[in-house]
């Protein structure tokens, strides 16, 4: 891919350059209207040869290389190309990257927010929601693991009574922790207990799933947390397609959602869909769940880490990085 800067009075004569230099298949990256000169367009091609210009025209020697590495990277994490383009375009214009993950880094951090959950004392009950399957009852057993270890007092609530075994797979890991589960059926049991657990240090709820299709669902899990202060957080797993990923962000979005874990990293190896999720929900990330073991808990993330996930080690192109390479 090549990218390159068009600068004009005029929005018509920018464009006009681009499909001079570029051709008419040139995809416009980002726009910006710059005071008393005009506009300046950023345009991406596929690699041609015959072209006559080059990122690495704009960055110091070797940075085409990063570049390129990076790049690739996010093709093969099926990244969609409006996200991909964005990255690319912010990475074309960083000059003080020495490696493809500082290169990246660099331009995720301008593109997400990074917000990982509390490991401390918080007021609000932490709602982990989400469709079927995505992960929710393990979020909660990690983060509950997690604060047990950092001599946290634990309180956990589960909505899930309908699912078969939903409270007994949760029960079964809150017993080892040595904490009591309270079940919940109604908003108003839900404040009932939660003001039982105030002197909790941390509350968690392993919520019922919810189908993001469904109006009467949403609502009703937002009525659910309304009733106390809580946030919900959406549990979306990595490896699925990205517009079903941005489905379900903007549908919990709708209740309230503004933080996102990304789940099933020990099983997926493919995370474009979950950040296009993420990006199109405008949620912030926050951490990742990398293995099945609960006493690992859940992985903070960074611009750094998240770079890290994207490219691969030296070692192959297609490795995986290791849950040590990641948090440390």
């Amino acid at each position: 891919m090549r990218l390159k800067t068009f600068s004009a009075p005029t929005m018509t004569e920018a464009m006009a350059l681009v499909k001079e230099h570029m051709g008419s298949d040139a995809i416009i990256v980002s726009t910006q209207d710059i005071p008393g000169t005009g506009v300046r367009l950023t345009a991406a091609l596929d690699r041609d040869p015959g072209l006559d210009f080059d990122i690495a025209d704009q960055g110091p020697p070797g940075h085409q290389e990063l570049f390129d590495h990076a790049h690739e990277a996010l093709v093969r994490h099926n990244l969609p190309e409006r996200l991909r383009l964005r990255l690319c375009d912010l990475m074309g214009r960083e000059s003080g990257a020495t490696t493809a993950q500082q290169l990246l880094a660099s331009a995720l951090d301008e593109i997400f927010d990074f917000s990982p959950l509390p490991e401390k004392n918080t007021p609000r009950a932490l709602a982990f929601v989400g469709p079927p399957g995505c992960g929710k009852t393990l979020a909660v057993a990690k983060t509950a693991a997690r604060a047990v270890m950092k001599k946290r007092k634990v309180a956990v609530l589960t909505t899930d009574y309908k699912r078969a075994g939903g409270v007994a797979q949760l029960e079964a890991f809150t017993r080892i922790l040595n904490i009591n589960l309270s079940l919940v059926k109604t908003p108003e049991e839900f404040k009932a207990q939660f003001a039982r657990m105030r002197d909790a240090d941390m509350v968690l709820v392993d919520t019922a799933s919810c189908n993001p299709y469904v109006d009467a669902d949403i609502k009703a899990l937002g009525d659910f947390m309304s009733v106390v202060p809580s946030e919900p957080v959406l549990v979306n797993p990595a490896g699925i397609d990205a517009d079903e990923c941005a489905d379900i962000a903007n549908a919990f979005a709708d209740c309230g959602v503004a933080r996102m874990v990304i789940s099933r990293l020990d099983v997926a190896s493919r995370l474009g869909g979950a950040l296009y999720g993420a990006d199109s929900g405008n949620l912030s990330l926050c951490n990742v769940s990398m293995t099945a073991q609960v006493a690992d808990g859940l992985t903070a993330i960074s611009p750094v880490a998240l770079a890290k996930l994207l490219i691969p080690s030296h070692r192959a192109e297609n490795a995986k990085p290791s849950f040590s390479e990641v948090v440390k």
